[in-house]
């Protein structure tokens, strides 16, 4: 390919089409990584015995921003269609319209494809060595991607485009940057006088191109009819299978098995072959959601246990037993699902739908073996709900916690009119409960990233949850830190 001169958007797009030498699909479906490269392209990939990642790339040359496809090797997109994806334009899209050129390796630079394009106005260019089509981009999106997976537990391929790919445009094309390093930002600030050329329907793009004998490289189809999906587990569709009370308890034996294991790899693969035995195991859906860092995946597996539970135990049972939950045993996991679902929600900003959660939670379980009390009591404060908190503390108000009794002191200085003789009595109170709690409210200790797995009454692993769940409170209501900070001193 000959040298030119980049001076505007859309001047030049280079097409990648890669297989990844690093993950691969096993047989459960989920995607496996191995550190020593497999010896796979193209050229072999029929003999191959694996299924491997593949990755459809389309990047602009000057600004460096691209449109990504991920999909696997019994999944292929014909090249046709992946480029009337990349060339349109929609939502999260970085990148769209007619390129002046468009670079294609050598190996997919087919004759029909070449004809089709230059009919389109696009001239075929062919890059002189991988440095010049862009090939870095791969490995920086396969580096992004084996982070990603590090904080998932969904590691099939079908989900790293729905969950993953905003992920990878954020970090790779720094779209919270400025102009100087975000991409997108750059591709839009070059598109020159004339605009952005229009992309023709899908059906006049096609109609410009033959169809190939054989497939491109082997592998690739410029265009079929043919099309290739994922497999979808029985608890994505429209109906469940038929509960099987056998398989749900080997299951779940499963699943109490990998909550011993250490390896956090073979946990996640317990719970997904639990699922594969029955997709009722609540508890298969709770490890999943316990062992992800990403927010929107955790809410989607605990709303997956949760109507799970609620299709075993069935509305009759649930309302009959309304009240005794949790030290009926079979209800645990679902009682689980509900508390993490709520914790969830909450910390996605749906502190509403997490309160009806919550009081749900008290309704099944008076008796509060899981303490929702006290996040509901937070999240009341937080919202200003204070005729619920009333009705909370009716409840639970006369418990010896300082969860209760520092929530119950800033509810009292609300309602009350601020400082006075019965706040300034209870806050006294709080204060014995814990004495370490006043410095994670006022800021003088960090609240840390990760929470105590345990505490005991009075102590500063106690006094961290409780700051960590209600200091939002205390900052949403004016003038009681500094009330806080003065009685503390005064009682020193």
């Amino acid at each position: 390919m000959p040298k030119c001169e980049l001076t505007h958007s859309n001047q030049l797009h280079q097409l990648l089409v890669s297989v990844s030498r690093h993950l691969y699909v096993q047989k459960n479906g989920l995607l496996k990584y191995q550190q020593k490269p497999l010896d796979v392209s193209f050229s072999n990939l029929k003999k191959s015995r694996k299924e491997h990642l593949v990755y459809y790339i389309l990047r602009d040359a000057l600004s460096g921003t691209f449109f990504l496809e991920i999909t696997t090797s019994q999944a292929m997109i014909p090249l046709l269609e992946f480029l009337c994806l990349a060339w349109e334009k929609g939502p999260g899209k970085y990148i769209w319209g007619l390129p002046e050129q468009l670079s294609i390796p050598k190996g997919l630079a087919v004759e029909e494809l070449r004809e089709g394009l230059d009919a389109l106005g696009v001239q075929v260019v062919l890059p002189a060595s991988g440095f010049a089509a862009g090939v870095r981009v791969i490995r920086d999106i396969e580096d992004c991607l084996c982070y990603l997976m590090g904080r998932m537990s969904d590691h099939r391929p079908q989900v790293l485009n729905t969950r993953c790919k905003d992920k990878l445009y954020d970090y790779l094309l720094g779209l919270n940057h400025d102009e100087q390093y975000n991409k997108y930002e750059k591709w839009l600030g070059a598109i020159p006088e004339q605009g952005i050329r229009d992309v023709p329907d899908r059906e006049t793009i096609l109609l410009n191109f033959q169809e190939t004998d054989e497939p491109v490289s082997g592998v690739l189809w410029l265009k079929t009819k043919k099309k290739m999906r994922f497999k979808v587990p029985t608890w994505e569709g429209d109906t469940w299978p038929l509960f099987d009370q056998d398989r749900y308890y080997r299951a779940d034996d499963l699943v109490c098995d990998a909550y011993d294991i250490a390896d956090r790899d073979v946990r996640i693969k317990y719970a997904w072959d639990a699922l594969e035995i029955s997709p009722y195991c609540v508890d298969a859906f709770n490890l999943l959601a316990d062992e992800s860092d990403l927010l929107d995946e955790k809410i989607s597996f605990y709303d997956k246990a949760v109507c799970a539970g609620r299709l075993i135990l069935g509305n009759e049972y649930i309302q009959t037993n309304a009240g005794h939950f949790w030290m009926i045993i079979e209800t645990r996991p679902y009682m689980r699902a509900l508390r993490g679902y709520a914790d969830s929600l909450r910390e996605a900003g749906r502190i509403d739908r997490a309160i009806d959660i919550y009081w749900e939670l008290l309704r099944l379980n008076p008796n509060d073996n899981q303490g929702n009390r006290y996040i509901l009591s937070a999240c009341l404060l937080e919202v200003g709900r204070d005729q619920e908190m009333r009705l909370l503390m009716a409840r639970y108000g006369d418990e010896n916690t300082c969860f209760i009794a520092y929530d119950k002191t800033l509810w009292t200085y609300r309602v009350t009119g601020g400082a006075n003789e019965r706040s300034n009595m209870m806050l006294q109170e709080a204060l014995g409960s814990n004495q370490c709690v006043p410095a994670y409210l006022l800021g003088e200790k960090a609240i840390p990233w990760r929470k105590p797995n345990y505490y005991g009454m009075g102590d500063e692993n106690e006094a961290i949850i409780y700051a960590s769940h209600s200091r939002k409170a205390w900052e949403q209501t004016p003038g009681a830190l500094e009330w806080l900070k003065g009685k503390r001193v005064s009682s020193a």
